[in-house]
């Protein structure tokens, strides 16, 4: 039930700009672009394998705690660990498409 209601009244999605090498989260339920992350390829805090980091440390003063980590697992399908300074807090699944612009 709180997962519905963070996605319908808080938090939107992720949109990644030109090049994948940043995104914003989209916010409240008029979709607005806030919250930007650096993504980048790094080792995973969970086990040091491959993952894509998304970074908020330089980039969001709301959010600058939070570390996301992601691996692809289908198509267009992730699943990822959200850490709170280096305390793993919380597991997600993501589903990514491509927009055309």
């Amino acid at each position: 039930m709180a997962a519905v209601l963070v996605r319908r009244l808080a938090w939107q999605g992720k949109v990644f700009g030109p090049g994948c090498r940043e995104l914003r989260n989209l916010v409240t339920p008029f979709g607005i672009w806030a919250v930007r992350a650096r993504a980048y390829r790094n080792s995973s805090w969970c086990d040091g394998g491959g993952c894509i980091v998304l970074d908020y440390s330089h980039t969001s003063l709301v959010a600058h705690w939070i570390r996301d980590e992601i691996r692809r697992v289908g198509q267009g399908g992730y699943l990822g660990n959200v850490y709170w300074g280096r305390r793993k807090v919380l597991d997600f699944s993501s589903a990514f498409r491509i927009a055309r612009t």
